[in-house]
């Protein structure tokens, strides 16, 4: 071949569907992060009806047991079943904390490092792998929020968080797959702004969220978490004033962050939303899926509940993300868990 041949096919590599460099990533799957449990065959026909979107992506929450106590139900095959028979992946936003008189008990730290609950932990793995499909457990997110301080008690969320938190990761990934619960995928998920902020209060340098992070061998998938809130938080009733901010502002910086720390791992958005106060919620969508293209975000998960905000999307706003999406059949999120090797 000729130089100007060369050069020709350079040309028309550049500009053809798929194989120039500037080549939009395909969409991402889209998803829904849900409130309550279990999660039902009519919930999820419900959600489908509701929002006119067949989801690729079921997030859900599990909180843990009190110390000691292994429940029959401990692991969540009635939701597990529902959500993949409808063709969607799960993902288990899994909370170690227990519930008492209504108030939420961080799990301590030391309860899961010291075998305490091995127990439950054991007998959870076992049914993960009896169940046999591959599934996604996003264990205690959002690590960087003094809300969550995961694995203490509040007032000891500090310096010293990060290390207790990638203790409890390596500890858990490990029991589950000595056990042989191999099918689960494991999620690293910050929140898109660490509370307290590292950049506006130098004296919490420590809560980044590359200091949280387990490593490569304990981590499949990266997430993140972030919402606009719009204009309906204000400093008298809520204690802070927000404002109105584009998917890309809220997450450019953690998004890079997790770029630079593992750039060969996967991206997704387990939980966001957008509320109607203060700007375009529209066109605040159509910009989502335009940045997650460019960024090339996996998935896509919204925050499908009335808490705080109604956050629910109704038939008019899925609509326009109904557009965005690649025909193709069910199962396809499936599909790529499986395809995933830990």
């Amino acid at each position: 071949m000729d130089k100007r041949a060369v050069i020709v096919a350079i040309i028309i590599g550049m500009t053809l569907p798929g194989l120039g460099a500037d080549t939009p990533a395909p969409p991402p799957f889209w998803g829904f992060t849900l409130d309550g449990y279990p999660i039902t065959a009519a919930k999820l026909t419900d959600l489908r009806t509701t929002t006119g979107l067949r989801p690729d992506i079921i997030v859900f929450f599990l909180q843990w047991p009190r110390p000691g106590v292994v429940p029959t139900d401990t692991f969540p095959r009635e939701s597990l079943d529902a959500i993949w028979n409808q063709g969607a992946a799960p993902c288990i936003t899994w909370e170690p904390m227990t519930f008492s008189q209504g108030k939420a008990i961080a799990v301590p730290y030391r309860q899961i490092l010291d075998g305490t609950y091995d127990p439950y932990l054991r007998a959870f793995a076992g049914q993960a792998k009896a169940w046999d499909q591959p599934f996604m457990i996003r264990f205690a997110h959002e690590m960087n929020l003094e809300r969550y301080h995961w694995g203490t008690e509040i007032g000891r969320f500090g310096a010293h968080s990060p290390g207790i938190y990638r203790q409890m990761f390596h500890y858990i990934v490990t029991l589950f797959r000595k056990e042989g619960a191999t099918n689960v995928r494991w999620v690293f998920c910050p929140n898109a702004e660490s509370i307290p902020n590292p950049d506006s209060a130098p004296q919490a340098s420590w809560n980044r969220a590359r200091n949280y992070y387990p490593g490569d061998k304990w981590v499949d998938i990266l997430g993140m978490d972030g919402y606009n809130w719009g204009t309906t938080q204000t400093k008298v009733q809520h204690g802070w004033d927000s404002r109105w901010m584009e998917f890309e502002r809220i997450f450019q910086d953690l998004h890079k962050e997790l770029k630079a720390m593992a750039p060969a791992k996967p991206i997704m958005v387990f939980e966001t939303a957008c509320v109607n106060q203060g700007g375009n919620r529209m066109q605040w969508i159509m910009r989502l899926t335009d940045t997650a293209r460019q960024w090339d975000l996996k998935g896509l998960c919204w925050f499908q509940v009335n808490k705080e905000q109604d956050w629910r999307l109704q038939h008019e706003y899925a609509a326009r993300i109904a557009k965005t999406r690649k025909p193709g059949v069910e199962g396809q999120a499936q599909q790529w868990l499986r395809n995933i090797t830990p």
